[in-house]
């Protein structure tokens, strides 16, 4: 999580409390209301770190992709997002609630003395994933220049 604060210094200012934490290694750190850190298994040589983006699917299915940051680096893909707690946002839904994503914001709460963790026991179920937006005509996405950097590319094997 402290990379995705790295990649997009504008989320210092909208979480400076959490931005703080993870800088200062606080032995407690807890995420902000209304945000949540989801999880999922990404096997693929590309990776993508961005800043915040607004997506909505226009073709098929109706569903967003709504970030902060996220971060796709394989094995694992790890995405910052607003928690809804009322369901779907106009009837759409989320592609990370539709295909399980975890929310791991409880992983936050390990000290820097936990060297590993079976995830089985922090997640019954991780899904492995593409990125949503795999396929752009699909898709609208909507980020501001100033705000979003996008880093993309293949990892060497």
């Amino acid at each position: 999580m402290i990379g995705m604060f790295a990649i997009s210094p504008h989320l210092r200012g909208l979480f400076p409390q959490l931005a703080t934490d993870l800088h200062e290694c606080k032995a407690s750190v807890s995420m902000p209301e209304g945000l949540e850190l989801r999880l999922a298994l990404y096997p693929y040589s590309t990776a993508r770190l961005t800043g915040p983006v607004h997506s909505q699917r226009v073709l098929g299915r109706r569903e967003h992709y709504n970030t902060f940051a996220e971060v796709y680096f394989p094995p694992l893909a790890w995405v910052l997002t607003s928690r809804r707690l009322d369901g779907p946002i106009s009837g759409v839904e989320s592609i990370l609630d539709r295909q399980g994503w975890p929310v791991a914001d409880e992983w936050l709460r390990y000290s820097a003395d936990v060297t590993s963790v079976d995830l089985r026991n922090l997640c019954r179920r991780i899904p492995v994933v593409r990125h949503p937006l795999v396929d752009p005509s699909e898709w609208v996405e909507m980020f501001s220049n100033e705000v979003t950097p996008f880093l993309e590319g293949l990892v060497p094997s």
